[in-house]
This record gives C-alpha cells, structure tokens and sequence, in this order.
C-alpha cells in the first residue's frame, strides 16, 4: 500500500514536471496562491494519499485473509468504495499535518473531495453531527487509524512536507484530480507494478521508502515514454515559414499573421469567418501557434464535425505537425491522436499489429509505433486519447467533458494543457450550442486559449459562443445591461476576445479596410420545381434537364439529397438514365451514410480523387481538363462539410440558407488555381434547389407543401423562409464574401419571411426544448463549483449514463450484415467465402486487431429504432463469446439469407426488411 501511494505521488511529480504544459503549472499555482515547485509538491502529496480509503477493514476483508491483528472498523454490511472512504477521512486527518479545519477554507474539503472522485465521480462533502467525527464515518481509534496516519506522515515527509496552499477552487480541483487520475493510471500497468515488486524496501523505515519514491522517479519517465505521452512543440515562426506551400497568403491570412501577435498576451478566443475555400484551416493552424507560445499551452486539439471530416483533418495535420514540430526523440515518443469510436480503424493511426486490447494492468507498446506519431495501446484506452499531446477528433470527444460522465475530469484536464480548435462551428445544432457554451465557459475559466472557425455562423451564435468564454474568464454571468461582446460578424474577418481584460478586438478595429478574398464568379442560383410520385419527390425530371448538358459535353456535377433513401432512389434513376449512353456514359458515384465503413472510406477516397483538387492535377497538360470527361456524384450533406471537391454545378434538395451556401462552396471550388477547364456549358459557378412544386391552383405566393421526409431533417419554418428568401431575390446571383452573412443573418431575422406562423413557433418551440434538454444535462459551470465538485457527477435525477449524447437523436447503433446458407452456415460475404468467426484466433479465443478491423470495417450506423434497447430475437444478436469484447457485444447481426441460386433474402428486424446493396448501400 505505501509502495503505491509513492509510486502514485512520484508519478504526479514527474507529470507536473515533465508533462504539464508550462502554462498549465502557472495557472494551478496561481490558482493556489504559491510557486509552481510548492504547488507540484502539493499535487504530488495529495496523489499519494489517493488510496488511503482502502486501509479500511471494510475493503481489506473483501479477500480471506486473517485479519486478527487490526481488531475494530468491523463490517457494517456496508460497501462504500474505497475512494468514498478516502473522501472522508482526510478532512479528519489533514488538520494533523497542517491543514486548516476552518469551515470557512476550502483547500482541505475540496483536497478530500477531489481525492475521493479519483475513480470518475465525486460524493459530497461529508458534515459532522456528532461530537466523534472519525466513528461518525465508521473509522476506529485503533490499529487501522494508526496505518492511515502513518501512511499520510510518510508521504508528507517524503514529498519534504509542504505547506497547504492559500487558495484552492472548484474547478481547478477538478484538474487536479485529472492529474492524480493519471498519475494513477500509469503506475497501476502491470510491467511496472512486478518490476517494482522486484526490489521492494528493505522495510518500513522512512530512509527506505524514501529510497523506493526517488527509484520510482527515475523509472516513471519510461511510462509516460511508452504510453506516448511526449510532447510534440513547434518553434514560433512566421505565417510563410510555417506554409512554405503558399508562396502568397491571403486577406485573411496575411490579416491575422500581422495584428494578431499584438493582441495575444495572454489567454483568449479567437473567432475566424471566411468563405469556404479561404485558407481558415492553415490561419486556425498559425492561430494556435501564436495562442499556444502566448500561453504557454504546447498541445492541440482540433474539433470537427464528423469521423469522416476528422479522418481528412488527421491526415493534413499530421502533415503539419511533421513539418513543424521541433525534432521528436525517437525514445521519447509523441502521439498525434485520432478520436472518435472508429479511430483504430485507421491502419495509419494504428498499427495493425498492436494488441486488440487495453486495459490499466497492462504493459506498453512503444516498440509498435511505426511512425512518430501513431498511436499507442494504452492511448487507444478508453477515455484516454485526450490526454495526447495534439489530437484531431469529433467535436463530441471535448464536449463530453462537461457532460456528468465517469472521468469527465480526466477530459476536462487533458483539454487544459492545449490551444482547443472548433472547426465547422457553424454545424452544432441548439443542444450541442448548449454544451458547446459550456464547455467555452470551463475552457475560459482555466485560461485554455480556444479557435473557432466558421463559414456560415450566424452573430447572434456568435456572440453566445464568445459571451460564454468571457463568463467563464470572469467568472460571472454577462448583464443584459452590459453591451454585447459581438454586435455583427464582420465577414470575411475575426475576432479576439481577451481572457483576462475581456476586450473584444475585431479586425476592423485595427485596419479599417475590408479583408481581401479570393476572387470568385458570382453564383447563379435557380429554383427548380419537383413533383410527386406516391408521396416522395420526383427529381427525375429537372434532373434530365439540367443534367443533359453534361451528358452530351462533359463535366462534373453533385447532387445532394436530403435522405439516404432519396440519394438512392436518385442514384437508381440516374443509373439507369446513363445506361443508354453505353461506353460514353458520365461516371457516377453514391456517398451516404449507410454505407459499411470500409467501402464509405473507399468511396470517399474516390470522389476526393475524382473531384478534388490533387485528383484535377493528374495530366501531361497544362490547361487540359484533369478531372472525369463527365461524372456526376450523388449524396447526401455528407459532402457539405470539409471535403475539398469541385463541381462544375451543384444540384440541391432546398435546404437552410446556410447549408446551401456550404454546398455552393464546392462548386467552382478550384477556380482560382486555373487547373481546371470548364465544359462551355458551366458560364459560371451555378446552384440548382430542388423544391417542391406548388399545388394546383394556388397563386405564387402560396407556400409550397415540403416532403414530410424534408421536414424530418429541417425545420419546416427554415425550410419556407430559405424559399421565400430565395424567391425574393429571383434573378439575382449571390456574391461570396459580401452576402454570405446577410443571407445567413436574414434567414431567421427577417419577419417579413415567414409564411407559417404555427411553424415558426413549432422550431422556436422544439429549439428551446432541445436547450432545456441540453441544459439539464451539463455539469454546472465553473462559478456553481466553487466549494463543492459535487455537480460534476451528479444531476438532479437519476439518468443512465449511456444516455449521456452530445449529440441529440444522433445514430447510435451499428449493425453488421451477413449472410447464411441454405445449409445455415454463417458467413461474411454473400459469396459465402468469408465464415462469420464465433471465436478469436488469439489467445483463449480472444480477439486479434486484424479480425476486429475486419468485423468492424463491415458494420454501419442506423438511427435507433423501437427495437434498440430491448432485447433481440436470437437470430440480431452477436455470438455469446463477442461479449467478451468492447468492440463487438453491442453490435446488431442483419442475416439475410443466401438461396442456392445465390438470390439474396433481406433480413428482418423491427418489422422491416434491411437489404445491403453493393452500389447503394443498406436499404430499408
């Protein structure tokens, strides 16, 4: 027990030390009101005592062992945990060794409590009623008492006794625990723990453990080594060093490289809003470098939308990472990590030899890396991928740590050493802003220099996003009194917001002149009427008229669909359509989805290399046309967000302004490269919206019926005023930058476009449900946990914590298809060559790495259904021994039954019939 707890203590010591970002010392120290050696003592001490609460008879008697000797603390029939235990003897015990027992000093209720909450949640702060607290908590006078003080005076001793600090809050307690958490974590792997059992001290004397923490200290670098949690830094640089690539930078580019160093002096968020196409991700990229040497804050973490946009932003920011960061010693290695559920799929991420599993009693697994910043096995651990130095992830992996989670902390405080990114903020919908607001409020309290990057926002968003870091910096809520911190969105432009002074600087405040943007055609925008066929829309129509062109000369075209199924009844039609053009038939390609995750990422590499723009560089000419003769892409809003396509036109299911304009940047992407040749039909760049033809007999102003499947996916009201909108501005083009932000702003502005008042008031309605939900979900923020980290565990109801979402209503199933024989025999394939494995080919039937990957890589996400959550017939559930892994018991089997033809049977589940199509996917 006192090996671990020094180990415990040396390893906060070596973390503070040596993995702590400087700025992140400075802030706890502050925070404590002492130098940053006394504060890591401190940290170090109070992660030796962690575990104190298991020197209870109550824990010792779970195994059989004689126990004569510590007579007393005998067993209740109550089971607290240990870390409970912990949480309250030390507000007896700390007084003893210096700690104030006013009730007016929150140091040493929030140390026991923080302490108490290192397994992920936190109890309450335990009140006396009677005149013997220590039997009041179950604890004896005797012989265990007597091992918990000498546990607390050895390690108080060994850490050379440091004083309680002045000063400690809520919040910043809650970082500290991630702290011990870790400390914990990396001492409790099984290599290390039969390494150190190897020489234990010689006994008990304080000479002897003293001598056991200082071995621990020149061991434990090793375990940060081996877990990969070196740092990756960069040297300051200027904007054309770090992009060597753009011999020119843009307005915006060249705007932010000049004003902004001035303004960062400390923590802060930036807000950037361009175009589509305009550089923001290489500003975010030097934005974060200026905030993190401002801050002292070496790591990153880059949000974005979606796995498929955090894969693509992986790969690029790997790329700048090699390029930028200073040398990285190959025996200290550093990860960039990949977070989301489907990261270890990534074979350029994770090795295909590294072992299928990770747990705290494990070993690590450097010799596996095969590149300076692929991952680790005890990184892939769950809850722990932020706690990497740089890392690109869904938006939900930060979300998460203002969500009442096991470990939110651990979240919490592997974002505080990092210049946190957003990307696509544009795309969180009013539950996700909710949490969103959150998170910026704790990121502002612990001085975490935040970026966000949109397109398409809109300022009352805007000033919500920022408001809330600013509350957090400060500490208070903003007065409604007060002036807005964002009054408009100077678009194309940004924004700094100063933590500590709580200036708002815009761009135009320091260079009146508006920011210079790629030059860019005005786009054309046309309304095209579709009808009906039993109740869906008919495209087939408008798409042989504004397709033909294409057809007969050339060019590339999308078509973006509202649902997967409408993107495949879309795709079937045009299939057949091209079919009797024979040899000169356009390409055409599908992207949704349902598609298994192997085959979405082969399509999606695809597309980006039919229409991207390294895909349009591919020919012997320059000035010849690089890109297909003629192909069409069908999807749906898959394609709206971060992937660099060009189209020569963009056809579109209507939808809000805002998402329109994101799928109108794909259109003409690459003009201004010159690397494309457009077919004589394209005069310029040119968007088509699909909407629904109005009904018989009414006038023009009559508002069209939408398509109940429309209205699944967007709000109606939003859905009318985008065409009433549109209607309004018949004939004209819209000029990109200098409407984009007008458009976005009047869409939900502008009172004169609403046509349906009872719609209007149904998404007001359904918004401010989804920003109730959302707020009775969130920990409190940073001011409600002051004295007491209660709230960041508990909720005023009991909830379940799978139902925890960042994200409402969002799939949340996988199921994986396969297909059995008319003899019964299971099998991956409907060629009936691949056998669906019950067991693992590793050691007690586990599984290996390269049969997960191939298990996994064939499942899709389905929106849960009635069926999800109740038990499954017998024929959906997995084998019984995949319970055994994290990756496969909550998957869902869809068998479909293989005739001796080779006719394929769809499966059954929930009343429908599920069909996987090898062109489009999983049908239902």
């Amino acid at each position: 027990m006192a090996c671990h707890s020094l180990d415990s203590a040396a390893a906060a010591l070596v973390l503070w030390r040596e993995y702590l970002s400087p700025g992140v010392r400075e802030t706890i120290a502050a925070a404590m009101r002492t130098d940053t050696e006394q504060a890591g003592r401190n940290v170090a001490f109070w992660a030796g005592m962690h575990d104190v609460g298991k020197l209870t008879g109550e824990f010792q008697r779970q195994i059989d062992v004689d126990l004569s000797a510590y007579p007393g603390e005998e067993d209740t029939g109550s089971r607290r945990s240990h870390g409970t235990a912990t949480g309250e003897w030390l507000p007896l015990a700390l007084p003893c060794v210096g700690y104030s027992a006013d009730p007016s000093s929150s140091v040493t209720p929030l140390v026991s409590q923080l302490l108490g909450g290192h397994h992920g949640r936190f109890g309450d702060q335990p009140e006396s009623r009677t005149g013997d607290p220590l039997t009041e908590f179950g604890f004896a006078s005797g012989p265990w008492e007597e091992q918990r003080r000498a546990l607390l005076h050895t390690v108080f001793d060994v850490l050379d006794r440091p004083a309680q600090p002045e000063e400690l809050d809520g919040p910043m307690a809650a970082v500290v625990c991630g702290l011990v958490v870790l400390a914990d974590w990396l001492v409790s792997q099984e290599r290390f723990i039969l390494r150190r059992l190897q020489s234990p001290p010689a006994d008990g004397t304080g000479k002897a453990l003293r001598a056991h923490f200082e071995e621990s200290l020149r061991q434990i670098p090793s375990l940060l080594d081996g877990a990969g949690l070196g740092h990756i830094t960069v040297p300051p640089a200027t904007f054309t060093d770090s992009f060597p690539h753009i011999t020119k930078p843009n307005g915006l580019q060249t705007s932010l490289a000049a004003h902004l160093p001035s303004l960062c002096a400390g923590p802060g968020l930036v807000l950037i809003t361009a175009p589509m196409g305009e550089g923001k991700t290489e500003a975010a990229y030097h934005v974060a470098d200026l905030l993190g040497e401002a801050t002292g804050r070496q790591g990153r973490f880059i949000a974005l939308p979606t796995m498929a946009t955090a894969d693509q932003m992986h790969t690029r920011f790997r790329s700048y990472a090699e390029h930028r960061a200073d040398y990285v010693d190959p025996d200290r290695p550093a990860t960039l990590a990949l977070l989301h559920s489907m990261a270890w799929l990534n074979p350029d991420y994770v090795p295909a030899d590294l072992p299928a599993t990770s747990t705290v009693l494990s070993g690590s697994t450097s010799e596996h890396r095969v590149t300076p910043f692929a991952a680790t096995d005890w990184l892939l651990g769950p809850k722990r991928g932020l706690l990497a130095s740089w890392s690109v992830g869904t938006i939900d992996q930060a979300l998460m740590a203002v969500l009442p989670a096991k470990h939110n902390m651990v979240r919490m405080f592997g974002l505080t050493g990092k210049v946190v990114v957003v990307d696509e903020t544009h795309a969180v919908d009013p539950y996700m802003q909710v949490l969103l607001e959150q998170l910026l409020r704790w990121l502002g309290a612990l001085e975490v220099p935040v970026v966000l990057l949109s397109a398409t926002l809109h300022h009352s968003i805007a000033n919500s996003l920022v408001k809330a870091y600013l509350e957090g910096a400060r500490g208070r809520r903003w007065k409604r009194s007060e002036p807005q911190p964002v009054t408009d969105v100077s678009y194309p432009g940004w924004l700094h917001a100063d933590a500590r002074t709580c200036a708002v600087t815009r761009n135009l405040d320091l260079d009146p002149a508006p920011i210079a943007t790629t030059g860019r055609a005005p786009l054309t925008v046309e309304l095209a009427e579709v009808g009906s066929r039993e109740g869906r829309p008919d495209r087939s129509a408008v798409l042989r008229s504004k397709l033909a062109p294409l057809v007969e000369q050339g060019g590339c075209a999308a078509v973006i669909c509202t649902t997967v199924a409408e993107a495949q009844a879309t795709y079937g039609l045009l299939a057949d359509w091209f079919a009797e053009h024979g040899e000169d038939a356009p390409e055409l390609h599908l992207l949704h989805s349902r598609f298994p995750n192997r085959q979405r990422t082969e399509i999606t590499e695809t597309i980006i290399r039919r229409f991207g723009k390294d895909g349009a560089r591919e020919g012997s000419r320059p000035g010849q046309r690089r890109q297909p003769r003629a192909a069409v892409l069908v999807a749906t809003q898959v394609i709206e967000q971060s992937l660099d396509l060009d189209v020569d036109l963009m056809i579109t299911d209507i939808a809000p302004v805002s998402l329109l304009l994101q799928r109108a940047g794909r259109c003409w992407r690459h003009e201004h490269l010159g690397i494309i040749e457009r077919p004589a039909w394209a005069a310029g760049p040119g968007l088509v919206v699909l909407v629904p033809e109005r009904p018989e007999g009414a006038d023009g102003d009559a508002p069209q019926r939408f398509p109940r499947s429309w209205q699944m996916v967007y709000p109606l009201s939003l859905l009318q005023r985008t065409h009433a909108l549109l209607r309004r501005r018949s004939g004209e083009v819209i000029r990109i930058p200098e409407d984009v932000q007008s458009l976005v702003d009047g869409v939900y502005d502008d009172e004169s476009l609403a046509e349906d008042l009872e719609a209007d008031l149904k998404r007001m309605g359904e918004e401010m449900a989804l920003r109730g939900f959302a707020r009775d979900a969130v920990i409190p923020s940073p001011t409600a946990v002051e004295g007491n980290l209660l709230g960041l565990s508990k909720l005023g109801f009991d909830v379940d914590e799978h139902m925890l979402a960042t994200r409402f209503g969002a799939d949340s199933v996988r199921v994986l298809c396969c297909y059995v024989d008319a003899h019964g025999k299971w099998w991956l394939d409907p060629e009936c060559s691949l056998p669906l494995p019950e067991t693992g080919a590793g050691e007690k039937g586990s599984f290996t790495m390269e049969q997960l990957r191939e298990l996994v890589s064939r499942t899709i996400p389905v929106r849960a259904e009635q069926w999800y959550g109740q038990r499954l017939p017998e024929a959906n559930r997995p084998p019984d021994p995949w319970e055994k892994s994290a990756h496969l018991r909550e998957l869902v089997l869809l068998p479909h039954g293989v005739l001796e033809d080779g006719t394929i049977v769809p499966a059954e589940l929930g009343g429908r019939e599920w069909l996987l199509d090898p062109r489009k996917g999983l049908i239902h």
